[in-house]
């Protein structure tokens, strides 16, 4: 919806010169949908691009009646997270000191049992009895030629995950639900087993979800899970109790929850409370223990950003009015913008050769990770001597990413493209004087052309210079340099440079010391991690089907502070609200008041447009008792943020006093603010202003 829609008051007015009442579009959130990537190049190139493709195929579950249903099982990507290669980075980067105050531990205690919880009467029934349990499971074993239990978890998850290139998500979930069935028979059945089965069929049960009865399952197998310690099993549930989501919501049952699986490892956990601990949600707001969840997550994600060759794309998109499923369809090839550029490509178009090397070598617009075939249109690129590439082949030979690792070949290219005076060779370059790499150790020469590539913009030249300023590496030591070049390089989303930002605010190092500063730094590298991959599941199974499924998906993600994560939970409980559908149990206010929440929260970290929806919240009365002062108070921050929907609801309440006293200079001027920010508010603000117009003269006319 436009915002010709909210403003129909204005037209009704002019037409008929009466007072009316605001009319506000039902349940426009006025979001900007979009991919939302800070993915740097190796070479410092930004790339955008989708999460890749994978088919997802549908299978009935033969054991269960009640499951003779198609479902189609969200995409399971590979874990590689949101993350700069760094391929020219340098060695003993920063962030290795502690100090007692700031210091935290990865290593957390054994895991211990999750809390007793009596298990709802209404679940979706199991075996109880051990032999009947047991038996079925021998079945399943004899029916699949397979000889062991072990054996047969393989077998469920080969299937989960896609056998041959389909996935059988409901004959997985049979085969879990028996090795889980059979846990009590641990001479038989090892617990380990049977405790993964039960995890994983919860799991599986919340990805295809359609009924609060298929979640009340998936918390009785995590129940199971937990009893024995499973960390994730413990996180699960938290996010159960934490969201309502086919549950009751118990708050303090949750953090319990959390706190255990945390103490056990789960980093989903560990998010979750350094989320509550930096913002305060639902718990006091303490800096020293957000940092203690947030520091060893962080940790592991820097640790596997330089493990990793290549890199892919973890894909945000946050979802709108305009674009529910996200802006077109997810993790399908833009089939005729891939064709063409094929075809342009063959043709010899470098643009094009370009193009499809980068969505193959990270794996983006529905197009699987191929690093061979990118090699490939590189190398044809170079061919026609377009710099870009001559940088990407020096790299990849560099690295040895799909060619055998040549520092000969890679500094070739480095030279050719630094010839043309491409930062990311020049960067390149300076990475292999740094290490005497294919050439004699040369720390002068690198910090030369570490410094025009920076000039040039590239992240990984500015990360580097802070690294060298930072170890004193062929520079004297220079920490407000050192702060100076990464803070360059985190502007563009590089991973390290972000993490030893988080560290030199943490210490004191180039800047004084600041907690809070030092925890969004590390917040914003934890959320890099592998597991961030979930939000482009939780997409493909919106597109696949109805949103119980994506909801649950989104909302584990929501739980561990991702804003983006958040905002869409919000927006499909919203959703169900305006078109006055059940979801998962929820109905009317119910899910308003779930959605509010999650608004609430979006808007804490930012987000202007839940501000906005917030605004109506309170204008409407949804989930809320309407309060007109409090709609103002969203609108207004919402307005410094420059959204003109907010400065046009604003001068309409001026307009006609809601909220606010009266004042038509005040409205005229919002009206005008409006204009300014959004051009395609011309018209609807002129409508406006015409019933601003009537208003002052009958005003005038009435005293």
């Amino acid at each position: 919806p436009t915002m010709v829609m909210r403003w129909r008051a204005a037209v009704v007015l002019l037409l008929t010169a009466a007072s009316v009442r605001h009319a506000h579009a039902s349940g426009s959130v006025g979001q900007h949908a979009g991919r939302e990537e800070v993915k740097i190049s190796p070479l410092g190139q930004q790339v955008e691009g989708d999460s890749r493709d994978a088919a997802t195929s549908q299978a009935v579950a033969a054991d269960d009646p009640e499951a003779m249903r198609q479902t189609k099982q969200p995409d399971h990507n590979d874990d590689q997270g949101e993350r700069s290669a760094g391929i020219l980075s340098t060695e003993g980067e920063f962030g290795t000191e502690r100090n007692g105050e700031s210091s935290s531990s990865s290593e957390y205690r054994e895991s211990v049992s999750s809390p007793d919880k009596r298990a709802d009467e209404t679940q979706a029934p199991q075996t109880s009895n051990p032999e009947v349990a047991l038996a079925e499971l021998r079945n399943q074993i004899l029916g699949s030629r397979l000889q062991t239990p072990e054996q047969l978890l393989r077998r469920a998850r080969s299937l989960r995950d896609g056998e041959n290139g389909r996935k059988k998500p409901m004959h997985a979930l049979a085969l879990l639900r028996s090795i889980a069935a059979a846990h009590a028979s641990t001479e038989q059945v090892p617990q380990t087993v049977s405790t993964s089965a039960a995890l994983e069929a919860g799991q599986l049960l919340l990805r295809t979800a359609s009924t609060a009865r298929d979640v009340r399952e998936a918390q009785q197998l995590f129940e199971q899970a937990a009893a024995v310690g499973e960390a994730e099993a413990q996180f699960h549930l938290g996010v159960l109790h934490a969201t309502g989501l086919g549950v009751e919501v118990d708050v303090p049952l949750a953090l319990t929850y959390y706190y255990f699986a945390a103490e056990g490892g789960s980093v989903g956990a560990q998010l979750a409370l350094g989320y509550r601990q930096l913002l305060g949600v639902q718990m006091p707001k303490q800096c020293p223990k957000a940092l203690m969840y947030y520091n060893p997550v962080a940790e592991k994600v820097v640790a596997g950003a330089q493990k990793v060759k290549g890199g892919g794309l973890i894909e945000k998109v946050r979802l709108s009015v305009d674009n529910p499923l996200g802006n077109g369809k997810h993790g399908a090839p833009d089939d005729e913008v891939i064709q063409y550029y094929e075809h342009s490509a063959r043709k010899g178009s470098v643009d094009a050769q370009m193009t499809l090397a980068h969505l193959h070598y990270h794996g983006a617009r529905g197009i699987p990770v191929n690093v061979q075939r990118a090699f490939e249109l590189y190398r044809d690129a170079a061919s026609t001597g377009e710099a870009a590439a001559f940088s990407h082949l020096g790299h990849m030979y560099a690295q040895g990413i799909g060619v055998e690792q040549n520092n000969a070949t890679a500094l070739e290219f480095f030279r050719k493209g630094a010839a043309k005076g491409h930062a990311g060779a020049l960067n390149g370059l300076g990475y292999m004087y740094m290490n005497g790499y294919g050439v004699a150790k040369n720390s002068k020469k690198a910090l030369e052309h570490f410094k025009t590539a920076a000039e040039k913009g590239n992240a990984e030249a500015q990360f580097n210079l802070g690294a060298m300023y930072i170890s004193g590496m062929g520079v004297k030591k220079a920490y407000d340099k050192a702060l100076h070049h990464f803070t360059l390089a985190a502007h563009q989303g590089h991973t390290i440079a972000l993490y030893n930002l988080g560290q030199m605010h943490l210490n004191g190092v180039g800047t004084a010391r600041s907690c809070p500063v030092a925890v969004q730094f590390l917040k914003a590298v934890a959320e890099r991690g592998q597991w961030g991959s979930a939000l482009s599941d939780a997409l493909q199974a919106l597109q696949d089907g109805t949103p119980a499924a994506p909801l649950h998906i989104y909302a584990t993600l929501a739980e561990g502070g991702y804003e983006v994560a958040q905002s869409n939970v919000a927006f499909l409980l919203d959703q169900s609200f305006m078109k006055n559908r059940t979801l998962l149990g929820l109905q009317g206010e119910a899910l308003a008041q779930r959605a509010q929440e999650m608004y609430r929260r979006a808007a804490q970290q930012g987000n202007v447009n839940a501000e906005l929806r917030l605004g109506d919240f309170n204008y409407y009365g949804y989930g809320v008792t309407e309060d007109l002062e409090a709609a103002v108070q969203h609108y207004r921050v919402a307005a410094e943020s420059r959204n003109a929907q907010a400065m046009f609801d604003l001068a309409y309440m001026y307009a006609h006093g809601l909220g606010l006293s009266r004042d038509f200079h005040l409205a005229k001027r919002h009206y005008d603010m409006a204009i300014e920010v959004a051009s395609e508010a011309y018209v609807p603000v002129q409508l406006a202003l015409a019933e601003l117009y009537l208003l002052q003269l009958f005003e005038d006319y009435t005293g």
